[in-house]
């Protein structure tokens, strides 16, 4: 879903490679890869086409693009289907990112790269030039609400694509399986974080009998609506008041505050307020997302506490400036994130018609969620559904689950989904992250290796 952050942070760096090669009948044509750091590691990509509709095999299909970084011949044992979440988030080069990683363990497998449907260079769905503040924003007043509202309407209106009822985490799992089959395989092995973790547990529900290693990571209530997560998932208030008692112990050097409570009331003052910073501005429905994008990682409390600074002072930073880049462009790889976005997550059947509902969820979690209330109020407006019914999990495929124990995420999601999977196993890392295979890499490659 949407509310992985991190990938908003990171998208551009997933631009994925357009392929040079397609399926046929016969297996897969691989070419070089028009991604320039892909074809610099000397992956390949490809093409693969699956059906628009798996029910209809024979109707219309979507392309699929894909990269390879190959295994020793010598060592392999097979492919590794990766994701990095969203949705959204093109994932062709992500096993760049993975095979520092995986080390070792990365000869034993072909790593393999994939922008799901409607992402990235798969045949991206077009909802016009939207940005991400015309999407994801925190209407906590009315005004900022109703200015939300306008642009969550206009928005829906704009996704006309008629392919959008396809759009299901359960397509793309379906979709990895048509790519396991492309690429000769019995089995497939799997990394995935995020909502790519969500993936890979639908995978193992659809086709048990396919999967060798998987491993997923920071995983969510994968049966739970996505409206549920949006109105009960996130603990971005308790990540701000852990990073706001750090920065107060460091008042000397950024000067938020001597207490936590202190350094949260230099904060509130700063979000009601509209701020210009590198001639954009940030009024108090789009602040709230400046200042959580480096809430989701410990490791990211000074670029935070910098950040904040920064806007205070109406000055910029590196990280700031990067990231309102980002928000406010039109380019084609932000706008088609944006409406896969919308598309995946508004998909689902358990959001609200209208506004009504979604305003009184902020009135509702005023006293908890001061700050950061998000609303998605393009679902209000969305006239497309999935007409399959709710996936219902319970399996016994083997399957390692990585999760950190103050992640953004509830833990008690994890737990309880490791509790429908008797034969998985679920390891935690004592940490404010989302997505924690760099604190648990020895723990996942002993698992992937073995």
């Amino acid at each position: 879903m949407w509310r992985r952050t991190a990938v908003l942070v990171a998208i551009a760096l997933a631009a994925g490679g357009v392929t040079a090669g397609a399926s046929t009948a016969g297996g897969l044509r691989w070419g070089e890869c028009a991604d320039e750091s892909l074809r610099a590691a000397g992956a390949d990509c490809t093409t693969v086409v699956v059906p628009l509709d798996h029910l209809q095999p024979d109707g219309r299909v979507v392309r699929l693009a894909v990269s390879r970084l190959k295994a020793d011949p010598a060592k392999r044992r097979g492919v590794l289907l990766t994701n990095p979440g969203g949705p959204g988030g093109p994932g062709t080069t992500y096993p760049l990112e993975l095979k520092p990683l995986l080390g070792e363990v990365a000869q034993q497998y072909d790593v393999i790269g994939i922008d799901p449907r409607f992402m990235g260079a798969s045949d991206p769905v077009a909802c016009g030039p939207l940005r991400l503040p015309d999407v994801f924003r925190s209407s906590l007043t009315r005004a900022d609400f109703e200015k939300s509202r306008k642009l969550a309407e206009k928005t829906a209106a704009g996704c006309r694509d008629d392919r959008l009822p396809y759009a299901s985490i359960r397509n793309v799992a379906r979709d990895m399986d048509t790519i396991r089959a492309a690429l000769g395989e019995q089995k497939i092995s799997y990394y995935g974080v995020s909502w790519g973790a969500d993936l890979g547990v639908v995978y193992s529900q659809l086709f048990p009998g396919r999967v060798d290693r998987m491993v997923v990571d920071s995983v969510t209530d994968v049966e739970g609506s996505e409206y549920h997560h949006l109105a009960t998932g996130e603990r971005a208030e308790a990540a701000f008041d852990e990073w706001a008692a750090w920065v107060a112990w460091r008042d000397d050097q950024y000067h938020l505050g001597r207490t936590g409570m202190e350094v949260r009331a230099t904060v509130s003052r700063l979000a009601r307020r509209p701020v210009t910073i590198d001639g954009r501005r940030l009024d108090s429905a789009s602040l709230p997302w400046a200042i959580q994008s480096a809430l989701g990682d410990e490791k990211d409390r000074e670029v935070m506490a910098r950040n904040i600074r920064a806007l205070i002072d109406g000055k910029s930073t590196e990280e700031l400036s990067g990231w309102l880049q980002q928000y406010f462009t039109t380019e084609p790889i932000y706008s088609r994130f944006a409406a896969a976005s919308i598309a995946f997550t508004c998909n689902d059947n358990g959001w609200p018609k209208g506004p009504a509902p979604y305003w009184r969820d902020v009135q509702r979690t005023r006293q908890t969620e001061p700050l950061f209330h998000a609303t998605f109020l393009a679902c209000a407006f969305w006239k497309y559904h999935t007409s399959e019914p709710e996936l219902v999990i319970g399996n016994d495929v083997p399957m390692l689950i990585v999760q950190a124990e103050r992640d953004n995420i509830p833990l008690g999601w994890a737990q309880a989904l490791q509790a429908k999977l008797p034969n998985s196993t679920l390891k935690t890392v004592d940490r404010r992250a989302h997505g924690v295979y760099e604190f648990m890499s020895t723990t996942v490659n002993d698992y992937l290796a073995r």
